[in-house]
């Protein structure tokens, strides 16, 4: 009797400590914890421009615990981990610039970060070319990863964010020079703006065989947007770059690299084939093909780590003397 009273009474004693936890304010009772989502929160401040020195070799992001739908409810630029990089992995660096072009403005950090000088993407370019290095279209990357099938020898694959102008006056010409080609993620919003390409021209591109991507129309954080504003920004994209050029536009990059679950299969019901990210890496999975990685470079990135950015050979001293 008198172990059933104990027992009674520490379970009485339990019971009250349970409802003083329910009623004050503070007070937690600790429980195994969950399995916390895991998402990637972008670095604040426009991910494109957070690198003044122009130094990017992987992407820095902060890990976070949460459900990923928070992101769109508080605005931030956020993209779900992804947890679909199972079975066979292939690899392919892909490669995103912005400008090629020489910084207008020295004080300009940001635009420094940005921009390729012509000189030092040439130079990067042939030694692409002296080194075994084939540039594939994106497409054939993403067959590749939906099916492991077999790439060429030290594939790569190059992309530009945004549609600049410079694009079609300085980087096609170096680019036909070697025989490579590239995609072009247009923010269809902007086509003819002082400083972007002009419908004229992303015809024009896209006839000499470079591919055209779409980059949203207003060039806007996925992820801090209503989900109808995100769903017309990308699946509008698509549709303007299509009327202008005549055929299915199939890539998608996500500005700023902001995106969630929700992004993703957005893009995914809209037809396009793909969806890149600025989240650093070069091995990728037949699940991740609406969050391929992808390598940036930046502007003052020296050969020498533009080598180790695609995995080459140290370059020769007569390579670094160009």
């Amino acid at each position: 009797m008198g172990r059933w009273t104990n027992g009674a009474r520490r379970a009485g004693v339990l019971a009250l400590l349970l409802l003083i936890a329910a009623v004050l304010p503070g007070t937690v009772v600790a429980r195994p914890a969950a399995l916390a989502s895991i998402s990637i929160v972008a670095q604040a401040a426009g991910s494109d421009s957070n690198d003044p020195a122009g130094y990017i070799v992987p992407r820095l992001r902060h890990l976070a615990t949460g459900p990923t739908p928070a992101a769109r409810l508080v605005g931030k630029r956020t993209s779900a981990l992804s947890l679909t990089a199972t079975g066979p992995m292939t690899f392919v660096p892909i490669l995103y610039y912005h400008y090629i072009r020489t910084n207008p403005n020295p004080r300009d950090r940001v635009g420094f970060g940005l921009s390729t000088p012509p000189a030092a993407f040439r130079v990067q370019m042939q030694y692409l070319a002296d080194h075994g290095f084939h540039v594939i279209p994106l497409h054939e990357a993403v067959v590749a990863i939906q099916r492991h099938s077999a790439l060429p020898s030290r594939p790569i694959v190059l992309t530009f964010d945004d549609g600049y102008a410079d694009f079609f006056t300085a980087a096609i010409p170096i680019l036909q020079s070697h025989g490579f080609t590239a995609t072009s993620f247009v923010v269809s919003g902007r086509m003819g703006w002082g400083g972007y390409m002009t419908p004229s021209q992303i015809v024009a591109a896209d006839s000499m065989g470079f591919t055209i991507g779409a980059h949203t129309v207003d060039h806007v954080a996925l992820a801090a947007q209503p989900p109808v504003r995100a769903s017309w920004e990308i699946k509008q994209s698509k549709l303007m770059l299509e009327a202008l050029l005549g055929h299915p536009v199939l890539d998608f990059a996500y500005p700023y690299g902001s995106f969630n679950v929700y992004d993703m299969a957005q893009a995914k019901s809209d037809g396009f084939e793909t969806a890149v990210s600025t989240t650093s890496g070069t091995w990728h999975a037949a699940g991740q093909l609406f969050e391929l990685s992808r390598m940036r470079v930046g502007g003052g990135l020296p050969l020498a780590s533009f080598a180790q950015l695609v995995g080459g050979r140290q370059p020769t001293k007569a390579e670094l003397a160009l």
